[in-house]
């Protein structure tokens, strides 16, 4: 007999930078995949805007928002913090089919180098991939201006 997908399911609160493109895209393809979690999307401004945690996210440890602005974030129902190279492979391990990477993380030395990758792109993410406010939208793009001008 399958498990079914229901009540019981373990709630996961996922804290991303809602101006990074790469973040943006990264949480896109993460709703389309199937989670045996059911993962709840927050922007970072969303809780700077609500003036903390308290009402978006039930047992949250006290956050850092420079450190939220640093790293995605996952927090578990019992308030659990995986930051990120940690977060993502929670994540993973909730998702179907993507499960056996989180095996990898275990061998000893990986999750330092997977950290060292992650801060890598992280740092460089809105030199690489940009940021909203720099990015086409629904109502059109805006082009930057010719050095000429």
């Amino acid at each position: 007999m399958g498990r079914t997908r229901g009540l019981s399911a373990e709630k996961l609160y996922v804290i991303y930078d809602g101006y990074c493109n790469l973040c943006l895209a990264s949480v896109a393809k993460l709703k389309e995949l199937h989670s045996k979690a059911d993962l709840q999307f927050i922007q970072i401004q969303q809780l700077e805007a609500a003036g903390g945690s308290d009402e978006l996210l039930p047992r949250s440890p006290q956050l850092d928002f420079a450190a939220l602005y640093e790293k995605m974030h996952v927090i578990d129902e019992q308030g659990k913090l995986y930051a990120g190279a940690d977060g993502v492979v929670r994540i993973l391990r909730t998702v179907k089919g993507f499960g056996w990477l989180s095996a990898f993380y275990r061998i000893p030395g990986l999750n330092r180098i997977a950290d060292r990758m992650y801060r890598f792109v992280a740092n460089r993410r809105y030199e690489w991939f940009g940021s909203t406010e720099q990015s086409c939208s629904i109502n059109g793009c805006d082009l930057p201006k010719s050095r000429e001008e």
